[in-house]
């Protein structure tokens, strides 16, 4: 799945997701994501957070969570 493909799925989502899968498109190879923001896409859209975590994985694009 392209950066476009997977970014025109998050325009429905009701988080702010769209911005890590942006910042990888950017080229960033490691996101600092607060622990409570992910908590948060795990309870509210539990499907989306899986599909964007595993996107960034794929792409070599770690995610450290303070």
């Amino acid at each position: 799945m392209t950066a476009e493909d997977l970014l025109s799925e998050l325009r429905s989502s009701r988080t702010d997701l769209a911005r890590l899968v942006e910042a990888a498109r950017d080229r960033h190879t490691r996101l600092v994501i607060p622990q409570r923001s992910v908590e948060a896409w795990q309870q509210r859209e539990p499907e989306t957070w899986t599909k964007v975590s595993g996107w960034l994985t794929a792409h070599g694009v770690s995610i450290v969570r303070v």
